[in-house]
């Protein structure tokens, strides 16, 4: 609606301007430009969404083929902080693993967020995680990432199975 706003607006202060009320028709154009970067903001997180759910999609598919092992799945789940947790993906062994999916990078609120993520099943759904929760960073545009950073596995998509079975056989997930 934006976008289609600061076409209107641009269109009406040329319109404006070839009437000769050219003070007018800046204050449209400024008007216009307004909407432009407005629509543009909104353009961009739109954009961002769709990487991000993508990703996650990515996430869900590499972690489906732990399901035949015995392996429990949850994706989306919700969680007092903001937003949800993207994917819980519970070992036979009873170690759960609460999955932030990220496409390229991450920080330090990351880690937080994921360490506070995972203290929830722990607390919350014990007989989901006997064993606790670890907390996993995934990064879908890396490769060959796997090293603990903070307390949080970060682990690239292409070990995120692999490392999620290691973890997940020895008494201390990692390996701290």
């Amino acid at each position: 609606m934006a976008a289609m706003g600061s076409g209107a607006s641009v269109l009406l202060a040329l319109a404006v301007a070839g009437a000769g009320a050219v003070s007018a028709a800046g204050a449209i154009l400024v008007l216009a430009v307004g909407l432009g970067l407005y629509a543009r903001h909104w353009l961009s997180l739109a954009e961002r969404s769709r990487v991000g759910a993508r990703s996650e999609d990515e996430v869900r598919n590499a972690l489906a083929r732990l399901q035949g092992e015995g392996w429990r799945l949850r994706h989306s789940l919700p969680w007092r902080g903001r937003g949800d947790i993207d994917s819980l993906a519970i070992a036979p062994t009873g170690v759960a693993f609460v999955v932030e999916t990220k496409t390229r990078a991450y920080d330090d609120r990351h880690l937080g967020r994921v360490r506070e993520q995972a203290a929830w099943p722990s607390r919350r759904r014990r007989r989901w995680c006997r064993r606790g929760a670890v907390p996993v960073v995934c990064l879908v545009r890396a490769h060959g990432v796997q090293r603990v950073e903070h307390g949080v596995l970060v682990v690239s998509i292409d070990r995120l199975t692999p490392a999620l079975r290691d973890a997940a056989s020895v008494s201390d997930p990692l390996g701290g």
